[in-house]
């Protein structure tokens, strides 16, 4: 790492920034990037590139039926496992067409104090180093807030809260159960699922915020003089260097997932619950048609719990 300490002009003498005022830079940065994420997810029909998670739940088995006396509970089909697959979210990194700022003369990016203490503007890996690392890194996190602008999360309603924007109506997973109150002897056969929505899981993207650092930059100007970079000229800047190494530059990549392990997790965990019962034996009889059938029963049961997970790839 070769982060630098930029300089600042203050009433007449420079003064290097603090690590506060810097962050204050790659905050406003990622607010540029949340205006035009370049790693972006979307809902599609299936076939989505972030692996599949499956929702379980139990069925009946089905009916047995006999003409003089009922089939045993030993006999009868089991409740089965009914599987359904949520492959919806893919993910798309904008690679090409990303605003990057050439350095030909090498003052493109702000200036700093060197070893001996002379005034040099930065290349273009400590203008990386300085901002455009550490800015992914607080876009990455776990913790949401302003900094995570342009990166999603999971919640359990269709409607975005403030602050963020809801990508689809549509949900990435369904977790159902067994309708247990559906099921009777008097309706044997019943049909075999008879599913519940227990609950439905929605994606949605963290907004950005606006902000004005309070130092501006120095650069170094076609007169080999400083001066002030105007405050959205930077923050365009930082944010297009952001927006270009977020989908195109190894080890800064902004990745999701859908899994069980790996990377921070954003928002609610999507949980896959089915009940546990050995099943429901009932019977009922029709003249001579003895008939049979096993209903799902039992407690709600954790099977598999899914999060959506961000890393730097």
């Amino acid at each position: 790492m070769t982060a630098r300490s930029p300089l600042w002009y203050n009433s007449g003498s420079l003064q290097e920034m603090s690590a506060t005022e810097i962050v204050q830079w790659q905050a406003a940065a990622i607010f540029v990037y949340a205006q035009a994420p370049t790693s972006v997810l979307t809902l599609v029909g299936g076939s989505g590139s972030l692996a599949a998670m499956s929702d379980t739940r139990k069925s009946a088995g089905a009916v047995s039926t006999n003409a003089s006396a009922f089939v045993a509970e030993g006999s009868t089909a089991e409740p089965g496992t009914v599987t359904v697959s949520y492959d919806k979210v893919t993910q798309t990194l904008t690679t090409s067409g990303v605003g990057q700022t050439a350095d030909s003369s090498n003052i493109s990016y702000p200036v700093y104090y060197d070893g001996s203490g002379n005034i040099q503007a930065m290349s273009l890996t400590d203008f990386r180093d300085t901002f455009i690392t550490p800015a992914i890194t607080l876009m990455v996190s776990g913790s949401e807030s302003n900094n995570t602008g342009g990166t999603y999360t999971i919640t359990t309603s269709a409607t975005a809260a403030s602050g963020y924007t809801n990508v689809s109506t549509t949900p990435v997973f369904l977790d159902t159960r067994a309708n247990t109150g559906a099921y009777s002897a008097a309706g044997i056969p019943e049909t075999v699922d008879q599913p519940t929505t227990i609950t439905s899981y929605f994606l949605h993207r963290r907004d950005g915020a606006d902000s004005t650092p309070d130092r501006n930059l120095l650069l170094i100007n076609g007169d080999n003089d400083l001066q002030e970079g105007a405050t959205a000229t930077m923050k365009t800047l930082i944010g297009n260097w952001i927006r270009y190494d977020a989908a195109n530059t190894n080890g800064q990549k902004i990745t999701y997932t859908m899994a069980t392990s790996g990377g921070n997790t954003r928002g609610t965990a999507m949980v896959d619950t089915r009940l546990n019962g050995a099943g429901n034996y009932q019977t009922l009889q029709a003249g001579d048609d003895y008939r049979s059938q096993e209903f799902p029963n039992g407690s709600a049961a954790t099977i598999t719990t899914y999060n959506l997970r961000i890393a730097k790839s």
